[in-house]
């Protein structure tokens, strides 16, 4: 069995349960849904370092930031029921936005499933970009990995 705690202290794991209506017609977890793995995955990470409140207030206003870009890379098929290990961590930080990336491994084995990237956009009050918010950017700098380079990561702002 594979330790589901991450080989880096600042990356967040999760598991996730493949749900039986997490497979298509092929009988493996359908390629979409690995997106909310990565989305489970990346408000666990946020809320770690406190970039994000949960459960998120009612007098909030508007979202502090905006999915623009996302992207998966399939290695291996996962079925029902299976027990992945997501890992998230921040790839980049940018002046309005940010990067995570992301591996999903078969508990049991270890089996590489998937990797993918996202990157988020910080938001003003009008739902435009603007520079992420100190507090978030310290919060993020916390989790990032120095060792990923701005040629690692083309989808930063900067």
């Amino acid at each position: 069995m594979t330790d589901a705690s991450p080989a880096d202290q600042r990356d967040t794991a999760i598991e996730v349960a493949v749900r039986s209506t997490d497979m298509d017609a092929d009988r493996n977890v359908n390629n979409a849904v690995y997106f909310q793995y990565f989305e489970q995955s990346r408000l666990e990470h946020l809320r770690r370092y406190a970039v994000i409140g949960w459960p998120p207030r009612v007098d909030a206003g508007r979202p502090q930031f905006a999915l623009v870009q996302t992207e998966a890379r399939f290695h291996a098929p996962a079925i029902h029921p299976d027990v992945l290990v997501v890992w998230t961590r921040t790839a980049s930080i940018g002046t309005t936005s940010f990067s995570l990336a992301y591996q999903i491994r078969r508990r049991s084995d270890g089996t590489a499933i998937c990797e993918g990237r996202s990157v988020q956009v910080w938001l003003d009050a009008n739902g435009r970009p603007t520079a992420i918010a100190p507090a978030a950017r310290q919060a993020l700098e916390r989790s990032r990995h120095p060792e990923i380079t701005a040629t690692d990561d083309a989808h930063g702002d900067d």
